[in-house]
């Protein structure tokens, strides 16, 4: 896990994805909506017990295993401050003909309820960093031109525009 303090002294980490996780993990997924900002999250509308099903899931396709076709392995954590959780990330480790108009490497949502509080920039520091470790040395990143705050968070953790389409903003970051 990679552990940071900030001014606040607030401990933040990345706490990968476990079929073992919480359910203050799964508030806060509820507390993201099925698709803001072109992040998908269908845990919103699902019961406890089907969200269970889904961390079995994510598990599984992590290690490659029971992929749907045109998918690749993806990694998710959960962003922790203090032993809270505050946000979701997944990490492609491959990408594919869609993913590279939309998805990128790397997707993020922080709960609504911890917003504008500078934890999206946080946690794609984390990811990038977690990225790395995960041997991709330079990740994509796909941003809908109207989403302000994520163009920012890319931009703020080193993000280079390679193209912008009338929809899109494409950045590159490489691992620090």
């Amino acid at each position: 896990m990679y552990y940071y303090k900030t001014m606040e002294n607030n401990e933040f980490y990345l706490k990968q994805l476990t079929i073992e996780d919480s359910k203050d993990c799964y508030e806060l997924l509820k507390h993201i909506g099925k698709s803001e900002n072109d992040f998908t999250n269908p845990v919103s509308e699902m019961s406890f017990n089907e969200y269970k099903k889904w961390l079995k899931q994510q598990d599984e396709w992590s290690r490659g295993e029971g992929l749907p076709e045109g998918y690749v392995p993806q990694v998710c954590f959960w962003l922790m401050v203090d032993k809270t959780p505050v946000g979701f990330g997944k990490i492609r480790l491959g990408l594919t003909p869609r993913s590279r108009i939309e998805g990128g490497n790397i997707g993020y949502a922080i709960d609504s309820r911890f917003r504008g509080k500078g934890y999206g920039t946080k946690l794609l520091e984390l990811l990038i960093a977690k990225a790395k470790e995960l041997s991709l040395q330079e990740v994509l990143l796909t941003v809908k031109l109207d989403n302000y705050a994520s163009c920012k968070v890319a931009e703020r953790n080193g993000g280079v525009i390679l193209q912008e389409t009338d929809s899109w903003r494409y950045y590159t970051i490489k691992g620090n």
